[in-house]
């Protein structure tokens, strides 16, 4: 692996005070200053598991493992970068508080809040830190002036002092349903940092930063590389590493001479960072090295019979919990015909924040038709919308096979994890405009159809009741070209006067600063979830809804009327070379095709998002010219790109 190490020495006696060390006591003079051994303390980091805690044999790591290397390692410390109580349903049946019990049992000693959260609510995060054993950290988050949760804390092991200072980023104020933040405030992190470190100097050996912030400077304000060139030569020579998270990354690199190690997302990656310590009458030196550890390493990782015994421990307590959660996670709700698409597809690029999508439509119907019940008992005749933001939807609905597969309450609650609920807002054409215009972030398109994003926005608009049409290429603010509700009205972007009933989650409503709340639906996913046993009722239990992706246009489409398509096909990890196939393209009529010398099927689609199924293999593929899913984006993520059996 790749490794960074960083190699810091006081260059004065002044320093020892400086660094928390005692000079020599009694009368004989500084001959007799006996230095602490030398030690290594290790730390061991994840980072947005998204209540993906649970070894799947195949990509997912688990906490099982981690508890069991932490156990094995002499002097070790197990720290989290933030987003580990929300995301799957582990996390969000229960709105994070499994998932605190979970980490509790493999000993973690610290993490830093991330902007996720705080998607259950400021009430809701503070009971989850009352509840764990570990502190959560945040150096920069206050509510009503005050410190919200904890700056730092200092860990003692092997004799030396390590200080760890939480930071979290700005930019959760606007990703995170401001109705759950009453009177939180985001500081800048780096005065926030500065404040902290200054604190701890003269008590600590070492300080780590454990930041929620990334290294994607198009997303935040502040990444851990921008943190650390604002320090002077004195202020980051205390700091031994950085713990980093929120950009999904890998990151193992140094910056200024100090490791930073993140390990991606979904507990792919475990992270060590390698301390050692040594002190002479000069002060104390370090060497830290920093790498990431990939799912193979990780759990080929020696573990002794300690390690094994607490791995056994934490498990039992993951089996308890799975126990508790199944039955409200497995209930039926319906058989599902084909794919919701939705969420990340990609490994890194969430297909609803840049383009339509079917669940995007199904969940906007879904509000539309419970806002025009709301309509209908309060008697308010108004054009009835509805809208969700495309970072809204977690993940696609799937289905494995030809015969469909069963929808379950949990399907729901990972793809809608935030807490939301359903409000009913009047709202003016000209606050629809702006908030559409608030999610594109197109800078032109490509003679393929790929749309040039600068950043995938969640913010982006997934509608019902209306369609847009917008220029890729046109000036930010100035993109959407019009507005038209189904029954054929253009709407004026300039009308202030006018109204709309719209229905959309309590997060994007607050885009809507002039609109008016009139109610409330419910909450989201329960929103979901009755629209889905509603729409399957009256298809004897089977979910089957067709997607035309006509609500969301482009102006001046450069898109050629079609476009080709490279797909494998496998047996397992085989390729099922030169094989008859029969292709089916949105539920039409089987196309027989002939795989290559190395498995692979080449076809052309009409412009646009496609489902494709091969008669006898077990999954579904995605494919999109615009998006450039299944023909430039094709590393796996949550689905693969090939078929398999």
């Amino acid at each position: 692996m790749k490794k960074s190490i960083v190699s810091i020495l006081s260059a004065a006696l002044a320093l020892i005070t400086a660094f928390g060390f005692a000079a020599c006591t009694g009368g004989a003079g500084q001959g007799d200053f006996v230095p602490r051994d030398s030690a290594t303390v290790t730390i061991f980091t994840t980072n947005d598991m998204h209540g993906s805690l649970v070894n799947d044999e195949k990509s997912v790591i688990g906490l099982v493992q981690t508890a069991a290397i932490k156990a094995s390692t002499a002097n070790s410390v197990l720290v989290d970068a933030g987003d580990a109580t929300q995301g799957a349903s582990f996390a969000s049946v229960s709105r994070g508080a499994d998932v605190i019990t979970a980490m509790n049992a493999a000993g973690y000693d610290l993490m830093a809040a991330g902007n996720h959260e705080f998607d259950y609510g400021a009430d809701v995060l503070l009971q989850n830190a009352q509840n764990a054993d570990f502190p959560i950290l945040a150096a920069n988050v206050k509510k009503d002036g005050s410190a919200f949760l904890q700056s730092s804390v200092i860990i003692e092991r092997a004799d030396y002092k390590i200080g760890f200072i939480g930071l979290t980023t700005v930019s959760t104020a606007t990703s995170t349903n401001p109705t759950l933040l009453s009177g939180i405030t985001f500081e800048d992190e780096i005065a926030a940092a500065k404040a902290e470190m200054a604190n701890l100097k003269d008590k600590t050996d070492a300080i780590v930063l454990v930041c929620h912030m990334g290294d994607n400077a198009s997303a935040v304000s502040c990444t851990s590389e921008k943190l650390v060139q604002s320090f002077t030569a004195e202020e980051w020579a205390n700091v031994v590493a950085i713990i980093d998270g929120h950009s999904h990354t890998v990151e193992e690199t140094s910056v200024e001479g100090v490791p930073v190690v993140q390990t991606g997302v979904n507990f792919a990656n475990l992270g060590k960072i390698t301390i050692n310590f040594k002190e002479s009458k000069e002060g104390v030196s370090f060497k830290a090295q920093g790498e990431v550890l990939g799912y193979d390493e990780a759990m080929a990782y020696p573990v002794t019979e300690a390690g094994a015994a607490k791995g056994e421990e934490v498990a039992t307590v993951i089996d308890t919990i799975n126990a508790r959660q199944k039955q409200v996670l497995d209930e039926e709700l319906c058989t599902l015909k084909a794919p919701l698409w939705g969420g990340y597809i990609c490994y890194d690029y969430v297909e609803s924040r840049a383009v339509e999508t079917s669940y995007g439509d199904f969940v906007t119907d879904a509000f539309k038709y419970y806002a025009e019940q709301f309509a209908a008992n309060e008697s308010l005749d108004l054009p009835v919308i509805a809208v969700e933001n495309g970072g809204g939807i977690s993940q696609s609905l799937p289905t494995w096979h030809t015969g469909g597969s069963k929808v379950t309450r949990g399907d729901v609650l990972s793809a809608f994890n935030h807490g939301n609920m359903v409000e009913v807002l009047k709202v003016s054409p000209a606050e629809l405009y702006a908030a559409i215009e608030k999610g594109l972030a197109t800078t032109g398109q490509d003679e393929t159809g790929l749309l040039q994003i600068e950043r995938v926005s969640g913010s982006f608009i997934q509608c019902s009741g209306f369609s847009y049409t917008y220029d890729p290429a046109g000036e930010a603010g100035s993109r959407v070209t019009e507005v038209k509700l189904d029954n054929g009205t253009v709407l004026n972007r300039e009308d202030t006067e006018n109204k709309l009933l719209l229905a959309t989650n309590n997060y994007v409503s607050s885009s809507f600063a002039q609109g008016e709340k009139l109610g409330e639906l419910g909450g989201e996913d329960i929103i979901i979830e009755d629209y889905i046993l509603f729409v399957s009722g009256q298809n004897n239990g089977v979910l089957e809804y067709d997607c035309a992706y006509y609500r969301i246009k482009i102006a001046n489409d450069k898109s050629p009327e079609s476009y080709e398509v490279k797909i494998q096909v496998k047996d397992g990890e085989t390729p099922a070379a030169n094989r008859s196939v029969s292709l089916i393209v949105d539920g039409g009529e089987a196309k027989p095709l002939t795989t290559d010398a190395e498995g692979y099927i080449t076809f052309s689609v009409q412009k646009g998002a496609h489902t494709l199924f091969l008669e006898g293999y077990s999954n579904y593929v995605y494919v999109n010219n615009y998006s450039g899913t299944g023909t430039v984006h094709t590393k796996e993520g949550y689905y693969s790109f090939c078929f398999t059996k």
